[in-house]
């Protein structure tokens, strides 16, 4: 029952975030919906901005780990 509780007020908090309120998410339901999928892809686009610039560092470091364990891997064999 508290999960639900909180769970609906994490929602409600989302969705006033988004503006949406009961009565324009009933009046307006086709564009709330819009509007919603708008700011996710919106949020994807940046997470996929900063995921690539992490990935310049961190996937080489993580190659040359990989490589390092697999070559003292083959040397201890």
């Amino acid at each position: 029952m508290i999960q639900l509780l909180v769970a609906s007020l994490v929602e409600g908090l989302l969705m006033r975030w988004f503006g949406v309120t009961p009565r324009s998410l009933i009046a307006n339901f086709g564009e709330t919906i819009e509007h919603i999928f708008s700011a996710a892809v919106s949020f994807a686009n940046w997470a996929i901005d900063y995921v690539l610039l992490g990935a310049v560092i961190v996937v080489p470091i993580w190659l040359a780990s990989f490589l390092l364990k697999l070559v003292k891997g083959k040397r201890s064999s």
